[in-house]
């Protein structure tokens, strides 16, 4: 996966701090600052190119990292939505109380997709062109 984005700053070791404006997750927001997320990030990449800060630059990361990363947290509270509801009618309850242990599934599974998220967030970046 390809993103373009600015040096920031020049960090020890080779590395570089990249300010990225999300385009894909942020497409439809206009800057109206209702969104939770920001509209730019600041990621850590490797400076094989030892690019300058304000200068363009082409990131790359290994696709199948970010597909892991995006598949455990968005799929992990749904599979914690049909656990819950499965656990409430192994144990005989009704629907209403079904419905409620499959909400109870849904948020714990989203918090801790939240936590596995933030920890799992270490995605490596890798200046590899300027850009034009």
């Amino acid at each position: 996966m390809t993103q373009t984005g600015v040096v920031t700053k020049l960090l020890d070791k080779g590395l570089a701090e990249v300010t990225v404006e999300r385009v894909t997750a942020c497409s439809h927001c206009s800057g109206c600052g209702e969104c939770i997320y920001g509209r730019k990030i600041s990621v850590t990449a490797q400076n094989k190119i030892y690019a300058q800060p304000g200068e363009r630059v082409v990131l790359e990361s290994e696709t199948k990292t970010i597909l892991q990363v995006t598949l455990l947290i968005y799929m992990l509270p749904v599979a914690g939505l049909f656990l819950g509801y499965g656990v409430g009618a192994l144990l005989g309850l009704d629907q209403e109380k079904c419905i409620i242990s499959s909400a109870v599934g849904l948020g714990l599974c989203a918090l801790l997709s939240t936590y596995l998220g933030r920890r799992f967030q270490k995605i490596n970046y890798c200046i590899t062109a300027y850009k034009r």
